[in-house]
């Protein structure tokens, strides 16, 4: 095995040689995921919060007295325009109300994603569900019947989810999402210039005329492959738990009472044995990765050709993290635990709601062991063939 460490040193010196490369791994994710991940979000309850505090024109026709003053005292202008759709349309007011026949007509633009005109509308909507809620009030009254008859029951919703699974908030979905990505954004790197990059630059020959036995340069690239992918997996992870700190303090005052935008933030919270069981996990997969990519970049001819191998195993892992979105609208079968990849992704997720089983720990370890073992199996046996090592 010392063969194998030698590999190792050399492919992680190669790495942090570059600066620029350690920069855009290591350092760039802990500084750009705060920004990218909640600022946009935290934004948004910014523009949506001034919007709803903004006196905003209104274009009207027809409408009755007491839907006017509903209006201005929900901070809404009305102005008096004989087509409020078309207004509407044409973009000159956010949204407009006909009163036609006894029913209210709001229009606004609503197929433009989340827009100032969406929340004029519910501004406008809520003014005359007021205005609605005092008519039958008052009707009521006058008929003298108590105003209890509208609500015979009370209805309320407790979210009874583990303290583990409510803690997390959305952090709970994005850490093993993000934590697998960046693993494979950091395994690329170095699997491709270690295999592909060392076939262009020459140097490829020298390491396999030394007396080493395949095996152990296979398994020291693949290590070094590891290394990086998990150190990445690490800087990712940083700046996401980072932005969901900040996300969860600065939300609070941005969205007052809701705590629409401070649920992004969450908190991780794990147990000496949960975190281990993460790492391992984590490790585990980015062993399969590792061995598989270098496998893909000895087979391909340059490095060119080895990004473009590269790229059908980074869909290849995403199309299934994305499905663990809807992991409550199906049962997980022990199976499941079988699929590459997603295993792994259904793993991370139940260590962090405290869910996990040891059958799917388990599962999921062995079998990801075993693939990663066969991926490295196939490494080796293409280090063994000279049509494919040195064809170029």
């Amino acid at each position: 095995m010392e063969a194998a460490l030698r590999v190792f040193r050399k492919e992680l010196l190669q790495v942090f040689r570059d600066r620029k490369l350690v920069f855009t791994t290591l350092l760039l994710p802990v500084l750009l995921m705060p920004f990218f991940m909640f600022a946009p979000t935290l934004l948004m309850g910014r523009l949506v919060q001034e919007a709803a505090a903004k006196a905003q024109e209104v274009a009207v026709a027809g409408l009755p007295e007491e839907a006017w003053k509903a209006l201005e005292a929900a901070r809404i202008k009305p102005v008096n325009d004989p087509d409020p759709e078309g207004a509407v349309r044409e973009g000159r007011y956010p949204a407009g109300v006909v009163f036609r026949e006894g029913v209210y007509r709001v229009y606004g633009r609503l197929a433009a994603g989340f827009t100032e005109s969406q929340v004029v509308v519910e501004k406008v909507r809520g003014a005359l569900q007021t205005l609605k809620e005092a008519q039958v009030a008052e009707a009521l009254k006058r008929l003298g019947v108590p105003l209890e008859v509208l609500t015979p029951f009370g209805v309320e919703v407790v979210d009874a989810s583990p303290p583990q699974e409510r803690a997390g908030g959305l952090l709970g979905f994005l850490v093993p999402f993000f934590l697998m990505i960046f693993i494979l954004i950091g395994s690329q790197v170095v699997a491709v210039d270690a295999t592909a990059g060392e076939k262009e630059k020459g140097t490829l020959e020298a390491l396999l005329v030394a007396p080493i036995p395949l095996f152990q340069v296979a398994l020291g690239k693949t290590l070094a492959t590891v290394a990086v992918g998990l150190l990445s997996g690490v800087a990712g992870l940083l700046g996401l738990l980072l932005g969901g700190a900040v996300s969860a303090r600065l939300g609070a005052d941005l969205l007052g009472a809701s705590g629409e935008v401070g649920v992004l933030g969450g908190r991780v919270d794990l147990d000496g044995g949960a975190f281990l069981a993460l790492f391992l996990s984590a490790f585990l997969f980015a062993l399969l990765v590792g061995a598989v990519m270098v496998a893909l970049g000895l087979y391909a001819r340059s490095f060119k050709e080895a990004q473009g191998y590269v790229a059908p195993l980074q869909l290849l892992v995403l199309l299934p993290l994305l499905f663990l979105q809807f992991r409550g609208f199906f049962e997980v079968e022990a199976w499941h635990h079988l699929i590459p990849f997603f295993n792994v992704g259904l793993l991370l997720d139940a260590l962090l709601k405290g869910s996990a089983t040891p059958l799917e720990v388990g599962l999921t370890w062995a079998s990801t062991l075993v693939y990663a073992l066969l991926a490295l199996g196939l490494a080796v046996w293409v280090f063994g063939r000279e049509d494919v090592v040195f064809r170029n």
